[in-house]
């Protein structure tokens, strides 16, 4: 099916096949048994049914993503809100789906074929690749057939989004509401409190390092660790020991000879008459020769092609198809191609897709490169085919007898010979040559090699990289001894009690100046120094973030001046007051961004929008969830 479809297809060709490709896929997925899942579901919406399998299948991609962001397992607590976050996406999806479905939305198959044409993971070279396209989807367990299905479901609710997004708009006055407030500007001035002003006047009392080590133990103890025993196998070592002779070059060259000759080429035009029905062959086979008649009294091929072909990919170019050479084409269409010399029109010639006249252009022979050309490439190539095929097979046995000796990894090194080495202090943050994967990291800390003592199975590091470890002592967390850790313990205790002056010292001042003395009386009074008295505009960088979002959310310019204070992230005190509210005026933006504003604005809109029709069909819809849906996360 797809694995037909050649990367080099072009025009009429391509755009064809694509379309009775979509097809056949689409018509083959409704007719899907689902008797083997039916008795097994995760939820019903409206009477249809989420499949366990493909709840739980979605579930293992989303915790292996987050996993990848969390660098990590996920806790407990979080993979059972994960499970419910995903089979509620699910279930909207349904109901949307659902929705477009009873409401007419359709898209055709062409539609389906582009857009997954235009999908990058299927290219090559900016291509669509067939190839790519089956193995990217096999790696990922899915089937040609439900992917594109999918597609077509995925399509449809677009046409949904973009009908509630696209219709949504806003009034005048909204907008110039909008405009104020983004672009609002308040005049602030404040004081900042820093723990590290104060860190100089602590004073710690003698016990206070024991009494907060004893009260807080936890936070001193050691990293629980491993030391790792492995053995390493990397292409680079295999390849670097890999010499290729003239003789074996030669002898490859020879044996290959088709790799180093291109084939005959032809440049073509053409004019199609399409045939959608049989009903319809005997007009397009009159039109044809028509055609043809007008091509044989002296009529210019590519405006009749440009006037009359129905293949819109080449017609705009007077029918040109550009280079090709066999196994690209249809097999119709190609043995007349290669029947014709430089200059000659076929006769109309049917293919599945309708009639074709064809004019042969231009053509040019296969040609061979010379051993010379090619020696220094075959070279590299053959290095380095016998680099991975040493690495694969040494790869292969290292993973054999690691297997076949559990306990150990002496008898690998021995009968590889490899360098058994070391790593100490690995943690589930990595470390030591590997850095950290998480992959090694799972392996090690995992029940069989941390606790049966068993070797790993073989583990790609990265490509051409591969290891297979051991657990040669395991170091459980510790609590640190006090005098190895006395002078963290004081410096926690010295920014703690600066942070409580800081703090203390911040709402005392604050105090004052909600009493009614001005911020500079309380800034000389207590020390400090006023910043900013200029206008800020909303999410400046200019302002501590935190002061900044204070000082925004402190009301409208009716009940300015507002002093207050907040406790900052550092554990410090900051104090603000807003003297006045500038706001946003719309007539003073540039037309161009008043554009772009308001196309910000009907999105939001529109996206308000579209939120609260799936929530209204989500009340609506009949859903039951099975109670076997959410089983404990380590029972998947």
């Amino acid at each position: 099916m797809l694995q037909t479809i050649r990367e080099r297809l072009t025009g009429w060709v391509a755009g064809a096949v694509i379309v009775i490709i979509g097809l056949a896929l689409v018509v083959s997925f409704g007719n899907m048994n689902t008797d083997v899942i039916t008795a097994n579901v995760a939820a019903t919406v409206n009477g249809a049914e989420i499949p366990m399998v493909e709840f739980r299948q979605v579930y293992q991609n989303q915790l292996m993503r987050q996993q990848e962001a969390f660098q990590g397992d996920l806790p407990t607590a979080l993979q059972e809100q994960l499970q419910r976050n995903v089979l509620e996406g699910m279930i909207q999806n349904r109901v949307v789906a659902g929705y477009v479905s009873d409401s007419g939305y359709r898209v055709s198959d062409q539609q389906v074929a582009d857009a997954i044409r235009s999908l990058p993971a299927f290219q090559v070279g900016g291509e669509f690749s067939p190839q790519g396209y089956i193995a990217a989807l096999s790696s990922r367990g899915l089937t040609p057939e439900a992917f594109e299905a999918e597609q077509r479901r995925s399509l449809e609710i677009s046409q949904l989004q973009a009908g509630v997004v696209d219709s949504a708009f806003f009034t005048p006055t909204e907008y110039r509401r909008f405009i104020e407030l983004e672009q609002e500007q308040r005049k602030i001035a404040y004081l900042i409190f820093d723990p590290a002003n104060f860190s100089a006047g602590v004073e710690l009392e003698p016990e206070a390092a024991q009494t907060f080590y004893e009260a807080n133990s936890s936070r001193f103890q050691t990293d629980e660790t491993v030391v790792l025993e492995y053995v390493e196998l990397r292409l680079a070592d295999i390849a670097a020991g890999v010499s290729v002779d003239d003789v074996a070059v030669r002898d490859y060259y020879d044996a290959n000879s088709d790799r180093f000759t291109t084939e005959e080429e032809r440049r073509a035009r053409h004019i199609l008459i399409v045939v959608e029905d049989e009903a319809q062959a005997d007009a397009a086979a009159a039109q044809a020769a028509d055609l043809y008649a007008q091509l044989a009294g002296g009529a210019d091929f590519a405006a009749l092609a440009q006037e009359f072909s129905a293949d819109t990919g080449s017609a705009a170019d007077g029918g040109d198809l550009g280079w090709a050479g066999r196994g690209v084409f249809v097999t119709a269409f190609e043995d007349a191609l290669f029947e014709l010399e430089p200059g000659e029109v076929s006769e109309p010639v049917r293919s599945e897709f309708g009639y074709h006249i064809i004019e042969l252009l231009e053509l040019r022979s296969g040609t061979r490169m010379s051993f010379e050309e090619v020696r220094d490439s075959l070279r590299e190539d053959l290095q380095r085919q016998q680099a991975e095929d040493g690495f694969y097979e040494l790869a292969e046995r290292m993973d054999d007898i690691a297997l076949e000796n559990p306990g150990s990894l002496e008898p690998v090194a021995q009968q590889l010979g490899l360098e058994l080495r070391t790593v100490d202090d690995f943690g589930r943050s990595g470390g030591g040559a590997f850095g950290y994967n998480q992959a090694l990291v799972d392996a090690a800390f995992s029940a069989a090699v941390l606790e049966d003592g068993e070797n790993s199975p073989l583990l790609e590091i990265e490509d051409g990289w591969v290891t297979v470890i051991r657990v040669a002592d395991h170091r459980l967390p510790q609590l640190r001894p006090l005098d190895d850790v006395r002078e963290q313990v004081a410096e926690e205790l010295r920014l703690m009690q600066a942070a409580e002056m800081a703090r203390s010292r911040g709402q005392a001042a604050l105090d004052r100046a909600l009493a009614g003395a001005t911020l500079e009386a309380v800034a000389e009074e207590f020390g400090a120094s006023v910043g900013g008295g200029s206008f800020y505009a909303r999410g400046s960088d200019q302002l501590p973030a935190e002061l900044s979002a204070a000082a925004f959310r402190a009301g409208g310019a009716s009940v300015m001046p507002v002093t207050n204070g907040l406790t900052t992230s550092n554990g410090g005190f900051a104090i603000y007051r807003v003297d006045q509210v500038q706001p946003g005026r719309p007539e003073a933006v540039p037309r161009d961004q008043r554009d772009q504003r308001k196309a910000i604005l009907a999105r939001q809109a529109g996206n308000a929008a579209l939120g609260a029709m799936v929530l209204d069909l989500r009340a609506d819809a009949n859903v039951v969830i099975s109670p076997d849906a959410f089983p404990e996360p380590d029972s998947f």
